[in-house]
């Protein structure tokens, strides 16, 4: 099926409802924050009512984009008919199941991640789109949706987030092509590039510190990672959604192939992971119940901060070795 026919096929679903959940992956970043916002806003100018949702909440860095205040950490008392998840590989990667959605009739899917999962109804899915922004961009037009401000904010906002201010590899024609016409109709860049890379909190920068000096290489240089535990944290004062800036420092070491960060948090260990393409993390995450893109994945380990770091290094390693 085309992108056009699959398309058309999710707008045709959401348009006979007049209610719906947008939902989300958890730890979520400015692609999934904004995607999910810029199509409420979208949906709601067809005069539908939209609840957004994600387990984990809005990070802080994005707590400037147009009705952030919306998404809540709860499911609505009454799930509505349609649920609509973004950039997500499947229900799980938002913490969700159809079980637990009792009254919804009706799943789509809007992503832009390679993925083994069957979908529970229409979706519109590109590996090669550079962000989920790009793909709620195109379906504006079908909705009949105007572009305003706010909405270009919150796309340009995920499009800058997922292909590093237009500097990785995912960075397309097209993607450039999407940003120029948000930045014609409004998206506010300057306060875009100041929330997610110019303000960095005093908790944030002592936590990067902390981080940086745990450093260690494997894999004769071709791994690098760092560890935070639950004390590093409590020692900086910071929270969870200050390391989102720890993995690009670890993924610039010149020699390095793959790049780790394991965070202990509230009985959780929290695995970030970036690639220069030797490894597929996106398959080494799904492997260990998490997901993402060849190059940039994560995942939730179940189990105490060491065994996380013994098994993903070990799976890394046999990726490299193979």
């Amino acid at each position: 099926m085309s992108n056009l026919e699959a398309a058309s096929s999710v707008v045709d679903t959401i348009m006979q409802y007049s209610s719906c959940l947008i939902a989300t992956h958890i730890n979520p970043e400015g692609d999934a924050i904004g995607s999910m916002l810029a199509l409420a806003l979208a949906l709601e100018q067809r005069g539908m009512m939209v609840s957004c949702y994600d387990r984990d909440g809005v990070p802080e860095n994005n707590r400037f984009l147009p009705t952030w205040e919306r998404v809540t950490r709860e499911l609505p008392s009454t799930i509505p008919p349609l649920v609509i998840y973004v950039d997500a590989d499947r229900l799980e990667r938002c913490a969700l199941s159809q079980k637990a959605l009792p009254g919804a009739v009706a799943f789509v899917r809007i992503d832009h991640h390679q993925s083994d999962a069957v979908n529970p109804g229409p979706a519109l899915v590109d590996p090669h789109a550079a962000a989920t922004a790009e793909l709620v961009f195109d379906l504006l037009s079908l909705l009949g949706a105007t572009l305003t401000p706010e909405i270009a904010t919150c796309l340009h906002t995920a499009i800058v987030v997922d292909t590093g201010r237009f500097s990785y590899t995912n960075t397309t024609p097209h993607t450039l092509h999407i940003a120029a016409q948000l930045i014609d109709s409004g998206a506010d860049l300057p306060t875009i590039i100041d929330w997610i890379w110019g303000r960095t909190k005093f908790a944030a920068a002592k936590l990067t510190g902390i981080a940086l000096s745990s450093l260690q290489l494997s894999a004769a240089g071709r791994i690098a990672w760092a560890v935070l535990r639950e004390e590093d944290f409590r020692a900086a004062g910071a929270q969870t959604d200050d390391t989102e800036e720890i993995i690009d420092s670890i993924r610039s070491i010149r020699g390095t192939g793959v790049a780790i960060l394991f965070s202990e948090k509230q009985g959780q260990v929290r695995i970030s992971m970036r690639s220069n393409g030797e490894v597929d993390v996106a398959k080494l995450a799904r492997a260990f119940g998490g997901g993402g893109h060849v190059k940039a994945a994560g995942i939730t380990y179940q189990g105490p901060i060491d065994y996380a770091v013994c098994d993903v290094l070990r799976a890394i390693e046999l990726e490299l070795n193979a």
